[in-house]
């Protein structure tokens, strides 16, 4: 019994101790150096982030749960989700590029119809499927119910230009099929102009867009060669481009910043993680820390 006193009361002084730690975490917002103002958009990440122990997060990233907890309790500016084409040239919202990955299925979404994937559970395991009853949905679902709110909010787009049951050869048709897919869909949804944005890492798909005549921003991710894929992006005419973390740097985003280009990064789940973004100066975070993000910035 004095075993178990003693470990919960060690446990409590580690949670006062870290919490006393993040209070301690601040940022100064007039630091920033961008071309918003000052000002920080606040992206959720896949909705509220991907799951986790601590803190404690069950729902599954892209899941309509996890989207409408970023939007309506913790307010964002917008949320980032990803998108694959399915078998019947239709969207929907899976990170991962396996179904088996987070999810009953297996295989790859492109090998299934909307109405299928739709049908889909996910599966996390123990013990965060204890939470949810969460399926995979398609983004204009997703469209629809933001088309019904007061505001309809950023909404990133992460293109998954790529099936990884594909050919390589089938993975070019692919691209071509995406593009005009989505333009198409984004037009019929008559989804405001200024509030997409399309997010890609492929140089080829962007071309596409460009081929299909794409009125809306665009997004060149830089994963790698960062200097020369930024000059790429200027030279193609991007709004923005979004910086693998680790590559992104304050004179990355000064560079950017100079050019007339937005910077958006992502990731970050602890509040120490999002103040080491907020210092290389973005526009946007794509966060899976919103509410430590917002404290840092000074947000309600």
């Amino acid at each position: 019994m004095k075993a178990i006193r003693y470990t919960f009361a060690f446990l409590a002084l580690v949670v006062i101790g870290y919490n006393v730690f993040l209070w301690s975490v601040t940022f100064d917002n007039t630091t920033l150096e961008n071309n918003s103002n000052g000002q920080v958009e606040i992206i959720g990440h896949s909705g509220v982030g991907f799951h986790s122990w601590f803190p404690f997060k069950y729902f599954p990233s892209n899941s309509y749960g996890s989207l409408l907890k970023a939007l309506d309790e913790y307010k964002v500016n917008g949320i980032e989700v990803d998108v694959h084409l399915t078998l019947d040239q239709k969207f929907v919202l899976f990170h991962d590029s396996k179904l088996e990955n987070k999810s009953v299925e297996s295989g790859c979404p492109g090998e299934m119809t909307l109405e299928e994937l739709t049908a889909v559970d996910y599966k996390l395991g123990a013990p965060f499927d204890w939470f949810h009853s969460e399926r995979i949905i398609g983004l204009e679902e997703l469209i629809d119910s933001l088309q019904n709110r007061e505001e309809f909010p950023s909404l990133h787009l992460d293109v998954r230009n790529w099936n990884d049951c594909d050919t390589p050869e089938q993975s070019a048709v692919l691209e071509r099929n995406i593009a005009f897919e989505l333009i198409k869909t984004l037009g019929s949804k008559g989804v405001p102009l200024d509030k997409i944005l399309i997010i890609s890492l492929s140089q080829s798909f962007l071309d596409q867009l460009k081929a299909h005549n794409n009125p809306y921003p665009v997004s060149f991710e830089i994963v790698g060669n960062e200097h020369e894929f930024l000059q790429w992006a200027i030279d193609y005419g991007v709004e923005s481009v979004t910086v693998k973390p680790k590559l992104l740097t304050k004179e990355l985003s000064k560079m950017a910043h100079e050019a007339g280009l937005k910077v958006i990064t992502f990731g970050a789940k602890s509040k120490t993680g999002n103040k080491k973004l907020l210092e290389l100066n973005p526009d946007a975070i794509q966060t899976d820390n919103i509410t430590a993000l917002k404290d840092l910035m000074g947000y309600k």
